[in-house]
């Protein structure tokens, strides 16, 4: 198990990398839109091939809600705040927010039950965002500002509603065609995004053909599909806990491939809010000794 872990941390680090080279050849909802569709259609094909079952009529709003979360808002905002100026290591950073979340959606959906040192943690990890983000606001010659932060955080704030969702209401359908629907469902999503945007861009080389090659085979097919399937087999606070180990790695990729800096207050944010989320994890569970046996619903 261990070495999906560590696909999973490699892989998702390049996203947001992925998402800044392709500024200036491929508009990035025009990028997604094609990554999803054709990712969808691959997981289609392999589910009609293999013979997969296929949910009802009446679950596919909630696999097409999911990949809306997911897929399509949570990489559409995203892609639109790294392609408007947002660097991609800040970006990353920001997704530090997402534990948190789903801690807090844990407990007021699933009822999981959070402990004072929880609640401290996750007031200090919060803190530490700000001081990652704060101080990039106020750099004059940066081209982004609240506005793109914002956009951020509400990709976030996205991805953690799909977690959670993916964890609590489509667990037991076949991976493979959930998998199809909910790219598919994205692709609908970026092709509203690119609607309203007005995007146009594409410009079809050798890069513009890689990357999407990667946003297909590694990130979607690969990326996302690890994701999905570790939600399934191990908890969820776990699975978006590794993803904390996400933001150092693309700052170092960012620093190396764009040049980009960060400050010392900016490390000491990441620092604080590795610890907050640290802290928001030593919940102390109560009323163990009382478990009936027979009755163990999730």
């Amino acid at each position: 198990m261990q070495i999906f872990f560590v696909l999973l941390v490699l892989i998702w680090s390049t996203g947001f990398i992925t998402g800044k080279f392709i500024v200036g050849l491929v508009d990035p909802n025009i990028y997604l839109a094609i990554r999803f569709a054709l990712t969808g259609l691959l997981f289609l094909i392999g589910a009609l091939l293999f013979k997969r079952s296929f949910p009802s009529f009446s679950e596919l709003p909630k696999h097409i809600l999911a990949g809306i979360l997911l897929n399509g808002l949570y990489l559409g905002f995203a892609y639109v705040a790294v392609a408007n100026g947002l660097p991609a290591g800040v970006m990353a950073l920001i997704g530090s927010l997402q534990p948190i979340l789903v801690t807090l959606l844990a407990f007021l959906i699933m009822k999981e039950k959070t402990s004072a040192t929880g609640l401290v943690g996750m007031a200090v990890a919060i803190f530490g965002l700000y001081l990652v983000i704060g101080p990039s606001l106020h750099v004059e010659d940066h081209s982004y500002g609240i506005a793109m932060v914002s956009l951020g955080i509400l990709a976030i704030f996205c991805l953690s509603f799909g977690s959670v969702y993916q964890k609590m209401s489509i667990s037991q359908s076949d991976i493979v065609t959930t998998m199809a629907i909910q790219n598919l469902a994205a692709a609908a999503v970026s092709c509203a995004f690119v609607f309203v945007l007005g995007e146009r861009l594409l410009i079809v080389n050798a890069t513009s053909l890689a990357l999407f090659a990667w946003g297909i085979l590694v990130l979607s097919c690969g990326g996302v599909f690890l994701l999905v399937w570790l939600y399934r087999k191990v908890q969820a606070s776990l699975v978006s806990s590794l993803l904390l180990l996400v933001p150092p790695l693309a700052a170092i990729e960012s620093y190396f491939i764009f040049g980009e800096s960060m400050t010392w207050v900016q490390i000491s944010g990441v620092v604080t809010t590795l610890a907050g989320v640290y802290m928001s994890r030593l919940n102390i569970k109560f009323g163990q000794a009382k478990k009936e046996p027979v009755q163990q619903s999730h």
